[in-house]
Formats: structure tokens, C-alpha cells, sequence
């Protein structure tokens, strides 16, 4: 009697694991398709239980498969404890990390806000500098040649110092000798003058006997050929003004008359 009543025990505690064990597959498959998994300490638990129910050896061995697992259930809970200390470790430093980057951010940003307004400040007093040297170029730029004509205006004082209005003029002698050196003086200047036109690049032309050229000569009477002559018609017969170019460009035309 004894050992049909074991047999009859072990026979049942066996149907109710195969029961558990197609539960369990079962499980699986509908947590699988829900996207989760039942944790192996419930599904060692509902094990327990069910050989407990039957009685697979007795309370005792249903004690042991409990006793199996209590220690999962303590695992399970310490890992998912030592998980989340981690994950908190590993947040405290991606915090860390996002703070000293936005903080090397911050002082590029300062750096480069400083650069460029100091920039900005050498482009203005850049701007005014070149506005005060394009008025000073402007305001002296005949200087030069202003500086050139003084020498003009020397030679033409001391012309006119060597003649004066209460000179006797029954001294025939006295007064050729001071036209003499009022002429000499007049020379003078007008070399002074032609020499800093000269340096300037201003050139004075006379025309006479040239061809005539509009671009150049400005024509103010006709001059009939005389009886004789070898002048041609349309050449240059006098000139009443010189003209004047400045590097090679005419600032005056020369006033002439031309054959006819």
C-alpha cells in the first residue's frame, strides 16, 4: 500500500511539472509576443508551489526547492540594486561631462565676443585715421609745388628791388645798367619757374611753324601766306600764348594764328 500510494504521489508531483512546464512555455511565448519575460525566481516559485500541492518527497523536498530559491530572489534584487547604483554613477557622469563642455563653451564664447570687439574698435580708428590722412592729402597736396615757387617769388623781389620809381633818369648809364640787371633778374625767375613747372611735370610748348593741331592749339585769326614764302596752309603762322601740359596732358591750349 505504501508504495502504490509513493508511486501514485511521484506519478501525479511528475503531471504537475510537465503542467508547469508547458505553463511556463506558454508564458514565454505570450510574454514574447508582449515584449517581456517572466523572471526565473517567480517561475522557481510557481514550481515550488505546485510540488508543495502534490508532494514530490514530502514538505521537505517541497522546502528545499524553496529553500533553491530565496537566494535567486536575494541575487535578482542585489543585481537590479548594483544596476541602478551603476546607472546613477554613469549619470552623475554624463552630467559631469555636459557641464565642463558647456563651461569650455562659455569661455571660446568670451574669448571670441572679446576678439571681436576689438576688432571692431581698430577697424573704426582705422577708418578715421584714413579719413584724416585722405583730408590732410587733399588739403596739401600742392604743396610741393607751392614750396617750389617760392624760389619764383624770391627771384621776382630782387628783380624789382633794382629798379626803383625816384631813380634819376638823366643818368643814361646808371639806368642801362640797372635794366641790365632787371633783366638779368627776369631770366632768372623765369628759369626758376619753367624748372619747378619741370619738376612737376608741367611743360611749356610753343607751336610756331608746327602743323596745326586742334587738340592742342586753339586758332584765333588767319594769317594770309605772304608773296614768296614757303609757308604751307594750315601750319602755325604766330603765337600770342604759349601752352602748357601736364604730363603729357594739355592744361592749355596755345592761342595761335594760322596761314591761309
Amino acid at each position: 500500500t505504501t508504495t502504490t500510494t509513493t508511486t501514485t504521489t511521484t506519478r501525479g508531483a511528475t503531471r504537475t511539472i510537465a503542467r508547469a512546464m508547458d505553463d511556463r512555455a506558454m508564458g514565454r511565448r505570450e510574454m514574447s509576443a508582449r515584449g517581456g519575460w517572466e523572471t526565473p525566481a517567480r517561475e522557481r516559485c510557481a514550481w515550488t508551489r505546485a510540488l508543495g500541492k502534490e508532494g514530490f518527497g514530502g514538505g521537505a523536498r517541497a522546502r528545499g526547492f524553496a529553500s533553491e530559491g530565496k537566494p535567486e530572489d536575494e541575487t535578482t534584487a542585489e543585481d537590479e540594486s548594483g544596476e541602478d547604483a551603476e546607472g546613477d554613477g554613469e549619470g552623475e557622469d554624463e552630467v559631469s561631462r555636459l557641464r565642463g563642455e558647456l563651461e569650455e563653451k562659455d569661455a571660446k564664447v568670451a574669448d571670441l565676443t572679446d576678439r571681436i570687439l576689438r576688432t571692431m574698435a581698430e577697424m573704426e580708428n582705422l577708418r578715421e585715421r584714413t579719413r584724416r590722412q585722405a583730408e590732410d592729402a587733399k588739403k596739401f597736396a600742392i604743396q610741393g609745388f607751392c614750396k617750389d615757387l617760392l624760389d619764383v617769388a624770391d627771384n621776382l623781389d630782387r628783380a624789382i628791388a633794382t629798379v626803383t620809381v625816384d631813380d634819376d633818369e638823366n643818368d643814361v648809364e646808371k639806368v642801362k645798367t640797372k635794366l641790365k640787371s632787371f633783366h638779368e633778374g627776369v631770366v632768372m625767375t623765369e628759369k626758376t619757374l619753367l624748372s619747378a613747372f619741370k619738376k612737376h611735370g608741367v611743360t611749356k610748348f610753343n607751336p610756331e611753324g608746327e602743323e596745326f593741331d586742334a587738340n592742342s592749339h586753339m586758332a584765333l585769326f588767319n594769317v594770309p601766306i605772304p608773296e614768296g614764302s614757303d609757308a604751307k596752309a594750315g601750319t602755325v603762322a604766330a603765337v600770342t600764348k604759349t601752352g602748357y601740359s601736364l604730363h603729357e596732358r594739355v592744361i592749355r591750349a596755345a592761342e595761335v594764328g594760322v596761314y591761309q
